[in-house]
């Protein structure tokens, strides 16, 4: 049987990123109307100055239709609900961004 998490000690709940340590972020789904390889670049070479510049990560990927979850790259730090509206404003933005499914901030080790 597994302990609930509030039977754990403060150092295990650390190490397994749970409770008052879990890291937040989350998803965003896109369409990107580019056709060349260099827009692509292009863009995820904007995207990631965009992010680190609010110091968030990013994983994911795609073409056209690009999968991608942000996190915070800070140890133990979460993203915000500020950095989440900025993600989507700063999308919102550009051009070559179509269509856009955001999601909500989730708790990254549980979800992916």
């Amino acid at each position: 049987m597994v302990p609930s998490t509030s039977q754990r000690s403060r150092r295990l709940r650390k190490k397994l990123y749970l409770d008052e340590f879990a890291v937040f972020g989350f998803s965003v789904n896109l369409h990107l109307n580019t056709d060349s390889d260099d827009a692509l670049d292009s863009f995820i070479d904007e995207l990631v100055m965009f992010a680190d510049s609010r110091h968030l990560m990013i994983g994911g990927g795609g073409m056209k239709e690009i999968e991608l979850v942000f996190g915070s790259s800070l140890r133990y730090g979460s993203a915000t609900e500020q950095d989440r509206e900025a993600v989507k404003l700063w999308l919102e933005a550009r051009d070559e961004v179509s269509v856009i499914s955001l999601g909500e901030l989730v708790d990254l080790n549980t979800v992916y």
